[in-house]
């Protein structure tokens, strides 16, 4: 029986990409950097501002030196605005993954929010939210 490295959603309508990871993959496996790989192509083609990430339940390992460089590499060449990161029940993991993509947005000074969420219920109430805010401010200006 294969198992499906990574699921990908796509809502075209409110332009929100949902992806999620099985949890028997690792983080420190290539078959791993190979889903980053196709993750930050699908952002680029489909113009993604929107993205809620679940990891499910991660099989080890911490981000290796590689996909923290993949991520610095990409990010800043997306049109990404906000990130939903949905709590999993290894709080550790989910610190950590927070960390990295925050630290990444200050110290690259990139236009996007972060934010740790329960559920995927709270992150879309909070994508409209977070727009709502940003246009009201270049309506002001």
């Amino acid at each position: 029986m294969e198992v499906s490295l990574m699921e990908l959603a796509y809502d075209d309508v409110r332009n929100i990409l949902s992806v999620k990871w099985s949890d028997e993959l690792s983080v420190e496996s290539a078959q791993f950097f190979d889903t980053i790989v196709t993750l930050f192509a699908t952002i680029r083609e489909k113009q993604v501002t929107n993205l809620v990430v679940d990891s499910g339940i991660p099989a080890g390992g911490l981000l290796t030196g590689e996909i923290i460089e993949y991520f610095i590499q990409q990010i800043p060449n997306t049109p990404l605005k906000n990130i939903a990161i949905l709590e999993s029940p290894d709080y550790l993991w989910d610190n950590n993954l927070y960390q990295v993509i925050l630290l990444l947005i200050t110290t690259y000074e990139l236009p996007i929010a972060v934010k740790l969420v329960k559920n995927c219920s709270v992150a879309l109430e909070w994508f409209p939210q977070s727009l709502f805010i940003e246009t009201s401010e270049e309506e002001r200006t």
